[in-house]
């Protein structure tokens, strides 16, 4: 299998981390502040962040980003003839991606329109609203595919029976264990 497979699982881990925790703080505190600040404030804030340049780059790289990762996870799997679980998780973590980016033909027109519309509280709740349901499925769909990558990775690692590192257990305060010399 080579060296190929675990280092674009782990790249890919990685990034899908990243995206998983990015979009639990939108979840958990950026949306449901919407409340807090009202409609046409968060419209405001969403402008100043989502709508701006930088943030249209960041959520291009978000989206393709894991797409073409996930995706390359998968092919590598696939090439590496590696194991039926491992094929199927970066497997389900590309359809996830995929997904994303599906789900986002949904968000996205609905974040446009907050960008453009004139700031009428009924009209932008409605949008924010909206764009909340498909934000929520969109990110619920990245946590799968971490974890599927995660779980693929693990699962690799186990197959391949690494040995514990000999630093392994000096968090917890144990001694390391030598190797044996033969």
């Amino acid at each position: 299998m080579g060296k190929r497979l675990p280092f674009v699982l782990a790249l890919t881990a990685v990034f899908e981390g990243i995206r998983a925790g990015s979009g639990l703080f939108r979840v958990l505190l950026d949306l449901p502040a919407r409340f807090r600040l009202g409609p046409v404030a968060f419209a405001e804030f969403s402008r100043a962040t989502d709508l701006s340049t930088r943030g249209i780059v960041f959520y291009v790289l978000y989206g393709f980003g894991g797409a073409l990762l996930t995706a390359a996870a998968w092919l590598v799997a696939s090439r590496a003839r590696a194991s039926r679980s491992v094929r199927a998780l970066t497997g389900a973590a590309c359809i996830c991606s995929a997904l994303v980016l599906i789900l986002t033909l949904q968000a996205a027109p609905l974040m446009w329109s907050v960008g453009s519309s004139p700031n009428e509280p009924a009209m932008l709740a409605d949008l924010l609203d909206r764009f909340t349901f498909w934000t929520t499925l969109r990110i619920a769909c990245v946590k799968v595919s971490f974890l599927a990558i995660v779980t693929a990775m693990t699962i690799l690692m186990l197959e391949r029976q690494i040995p514990p590192s000999p630093l392994e257990g000096l968090a917890t305060g144990a001694r390391p264990v030598p190797a044996k010399v033969q």
